[in-house]
């Protein structure tokens, strides 16, 4: 196996079973940036007391507490290169909730979800996690669970921007 595919088994295992041990996955000084979250100046971690309540909900294992059972696949993992000379790993996944009460706010009606995302780490010499930006895909499974979200596909020939507006 590559780098990046190790990582990324390691990380998907560790995050969906082992909090303690997803947390030693990152370095002393981390940026964890998780873009689901609502704000950037509130919500990034920089510690790893920071970093543990964040991590810890995606190794729930109680299917009774509403928090749900999070299911990470790591679909594909890509090298590239990093900064002072260490590699970065970008992985794209696959996420299945089970048992939550609510997603992002919204109540999910026992629905179980389903989304893929993408998270970029930027490896330190040791190969720990010093800088971790992850992106959802959110807008499905909102759109799932009844919000109103509008998703125009502005490259088909005749899009007519204004018919957003009615």
């Amino acid at each position: 196996m590559s780098l990046a595919t190790d990582h990324a088994n390691r990380w998907v295992t560790a995050l969906t079973s082992d909090t303690a041990a997803a947390v030693d996955l990152y370095a002393d000084d981390l940026v964890y940036d998780d873009h689901a979250d609502s704000d950037h100046m509130i919500d990034t971690a920089i510690t790893k007391a920071e970093l543990q309540p964040r991590l810890a909900v995606f190794a729930n294992s109680d299917t009774d507490n509403g928090i749900g059972i999070h299911r990470f696949t790591a679909t594909e993992a890509f090298q590239l290169a990093g900064v002072n000379g260490n590699p970065a790993v970008v992985t794209l996944w696959d996420w299945t909730g089970e048992g939550l009460d609510t997603f992002r706010g919204v109540p999910t009606g026992g629905r179980t979800l389903q989304t893929r995302g993408i998270t970029w780490h930027q490896l330190d010499g040791e190969g720990r996690i010093e800088r971790e930006t992850t992106y959802w895909n959110d807008t499905p499974v909102l759109q799932e669970l009844g919000l109103p979200i509008l998703t125009p596909e502005y490259w088909v020939e005749g899009f007519d921007p204004a018919a957003l507006a009615q």
